[in-house]
């Protein structure tokens, strides 16, 4: 799964929550606001969410899309 995280740095205030409760370390301060990182590896689990105050952060499941070629590609091989 992959997902896509967000930060709205309206209303982020920098409060480092989100930097100490990610576990796979997702998220940096630069300049006073949180910046998510590498979100290629976010377990998707929202603790960040959870724990920001401002309702800051979004995380978003992103999901796969297949063209017709590819769908019938793997129709065939299925």
């Amino acid at each position: 799964m992959a997902f896509r995280v967000t930060v709205d740095e309206g209303k982020c205030q920098g409060c480092e929550e989100c930097v100490e409760v990610c576990t796979v370390h997702r998220f940096e301060i630069r300049q006073g606001k949180s910046v998510p990182v590498d979100v290629g590896e976010c377990l998707g689990c929202q603790r960040c969410t959870e724990i920001c105050k401002q309702n800051a952060i979004s995380i978003v499941e992103l999901q796969l899309e297949l063209s017709e070629t590819c769908r019938l590609v793997l129709r065939e091989i299925l």
